[in-house]
């Protein structure tokens, strides 16, 4: 995100558009209709099936300490679910690669990276904090009982929203139906590897 907002200069050079023409693609190639109907289909079920058992953790996360990892974990499992079950069958749908809609495309590939890293980190939060209750309940008690258990998942949220601010996004492309580091796949040759490698 830092290199949209600013170090502009570096991101013309990594994702300037300008020499692409979209079209030179075909949209029956970079459309696949069935997959993409097939995915928001199941974002839709997933997503109906996961607000109420998140109400229930919700409701729960007061008593227990890995309830209050699991409501977290749970907010950003349905951002990640936005990201990957109804935003990514509709870019396919469309046909869209990096270049069709740039900005939303950077914005959203940051923001799944940060849901990756952030889910990441607090399901390692979550393993430590049951793997000390079955050790030591005293320790466990002390690390993460009361408030102690908000300072676990502010690491988790910073270390993902330091990954969201400088580290290079993964970009939609639809040819492929996935997210790639590299923004012109399917089109240009990544000779350098500077976008790719990460």
């Amino acid at each position: 995100m830092e290199l949209l907002l600013f170090n502009h200069q570096e991101y013309e050079r990594l994702y300037n558009c300008t020499n692409l023409v979209i079209d030179s693609i075909p949209i029956e190639k970079r459309r696949l209709t069935l997959l993409a109907l097939i995915n928001l289909i199941l974002g839709i079920i997933y997503f109906l099936l996961y607000l109420p058992c998140l109400f229930s953790i919700w409701k729960q996360h007061w008593k227990n300490d890995c309830y209050t990892i699991l409501l977290f974990i749970g907010i950003v499992d349905i951002i990640g679910l936005i990201i990957t079950g109804f935003l990514h069958p509709i870019l396919a749908l469309l046909g869209a690669v990096f270049c069709s809609y740039p900005a939303l495309i950077f914005i959203v590939g940051g923001l799944a990276k940060f849901v990756w890293v952030a889910e990441s980190t607090a399901n390692l939060v979550l393993a430590f904090n049951r793997c000390l209750q079955v050790i030591s309940n005293s320790i466990s008690s002390f690390l993460f009982e009361g408030i102690k258990i908000y300072f676990w998942l502010l690491i988790s949220f910073l270390y993902a929203l330091f990954c969201f601010c400088f580290l290079r996004p993964v970009l939609f492309s639809g040819i492929y139906f996935s997210w790639f580091y590299y923004p012109f796949v399917g089109y240009k040759e990544d000779i350098n590897g500077e976008v790719s490698l990460n």
